[in-house]
């Protein structure tokens, strides 16, 4: 079992701060995993083609796959570590900002269609659909697709060392 780094408790005490507790978990878990082998392409595609082989044979007994040694996981150690958690919250911080402009242009090609609405409501100005986010003190953020281009410019590279100010600027 890994020791969490006491470089990942600021990191860790802000997301639970800006209720990302989810992500701190998901750091925590990643630390503790460490890195999990990935099977190659070649592996993927000769297990695709016994699956199908299998498929064909009208035989009645059940046969099991080969037995391989799972690949086990190498830890994650040091400096090592620190770059994998960046890492993490940079593409996570991505993949959300990806979501949430993905969600926004479904609204906007829902509300903008040309199909005519089976129910009357009043459709919002033409610049696009724009997200409240209601904090937990009932303060309210709007959020519109501007908003995010600007979050994603400013996003930090993959490698750099500042995931904080990125995820600070999208809450």
């Amino acid at each position: 079992m890994a020791t969490i780094d006491s470089r990942l408790l600021p990191l860790i005490e802000a997301s639970a701060a800006v209720d990302a507790d989810w992500l701190a978990f998901e750091i925590l878990e990643g630390v503790q995993r460490g890195r999990v082998a990935e099977e190659t392409h070649d592996d993927l595609l000769l297990t695709q083609q016994k699956v199908r082989e299998a498929r064909r044979k009208n035989s009645t007994e059940r046969q099991r796959p080969p037995s391989g040694s799972p690949a086990t996981a190498q830890p994650i150690l040091g400096d090592d570590r620190i770059d994998w958690v960046i890492s993490y919250v940079n593409e996570r911080i991505r993949e959300i900002g990806s979501m949430g402009g993905a969600a926004l242009e479904e609204l906007n090609a829902f509300l903008f269609s040309s199909v005519a609405p089976q129910i009357r409501f009043t459709l919002p100005a033409r610049d696009g659909v724009t997200r409240v986010l209601q904090t937990d003190d009932d303060q309210q953020r709007l959020v519109c697709r501007n908003d995010l281009v600007r979050a994603r410019a400013g996003r930090p590279g993959r490698r750099s060392r500042a995931p904080i100010s990125a995820f600070a600027r999208l809450n």
